[in-house]
């Protein structure tokens, strides 16, 4: 492994290519977390950091796709911003068929399970619902499907809801068979086409606001598009202005907003 230093010119040039595989924005307050990234990255592949950032500048996949790894942000846990979900479950439980619904950047899979939690808890178990979950990272995707999680991520589950849905297992928390059932996990890149599917709800929280931000609009689009007429999308708080010009309704339901889909 080499010891050629890891230049600020070199990490620009990498974190441009990143950002046109990932939509990450490159604002300044993130080049910490892109050298961080980038060591782990090359850590990762056996090769020195700065060899790490010429192949990525260059548009090699395992070295993109390593140093995405470590440059995605991660941070999730269970029934975060609480109101917005229990929004979309009100509106959705009373569909009469089927649904189908798709968690976008679920990370780890904290948002995908709590969403099946709230649907099973709203009295929709049997109904055949679905819910597609995607993620860019692969380490995230393999956490998600052992659905084990420690207390950091169940932090804000209430008691009630971890006693119906979790299972004890070595020290933590398993996410039971009925829950699981209802989840299934792919691999996306939110650069991409959408699934081929159209969707009830789509649920992307605290992921777009981490891209630049005519991305971030191109991506909401994305979203908005992959819903069927009448289909709703819940985006954090903060991203709602991104939402601005896709040609969606807003809804205020219970201190939260949805985005609906408008119908013909």
């Amino acid at each position: 492994m080499s010891d050629e230093p890891l230049s600020d010119e070199a990490l620009d040039a990498a974190g441009e290519a990143l950002a046109g595989r990932t939509g990450l924005s490159l604002a300044a307050g993130l080049r910490t977390t892109l050298r961080q990234a980038a060591l782990a990255a090359a850590r990762d592949l056996g090769l020195g950091p700065a060899a790490l950032a010429r192949r990525a500048a260059a548009g090699d996949a395992a070295a993109l796709d390593a140093f995405a790894e470590h440059a995605v942000v991660g941070e999730t846990s269970f029934w975060r911003h609480a109101e917005g979900l229990a929004a979309l479950v009100a509106r959705l439980a009373p569909h009469p068929g089927p649904l189908l619904l798709w968690s976008a950047g679920c990370a780890s899979g904290e948002e995908p399970h709590g969403l099946a939690m709230a649907l099973l808890e709203a009295g929709r178990g049997g109904r055949g619902d679905r819910i597609l979950a995607t993620d860019l990272s692969a380490t995230a995707l393999r956490a998600a499907l052992a659905g084990r999680y420690g207390e950091r991520s169940l932090r804000r589950l209430p008691p009630a809801l971890a006693r119906r849905w979790l299972v004890p297992a070595d020290g933590a928390s398993e996410v039971a068979p009925a829950v699981r059932a209802i989840v299934r996990f792919e691999r996306h890149n939110l650069l991409d086409a959408a699934p081929a599917a159209a969707f009830d709800a789509v649920v992307c929280r605290n992921v777009v606001i981490y891209f630049e931000p005519e991305v971030a609009r191109q991506v909401v689009r994305r979203l908005a598009a992959a819903l069927v007429p009448g289909g709703l999308l819940l985006l954090g708080p903060v991203e709602l202005a991104l939402a601005e010009g896709a040609g969606l309704d807003w809804l205020e339901v219970g201190g939260a907003v949805l985005l609906r889909r408008p119908r013909p």
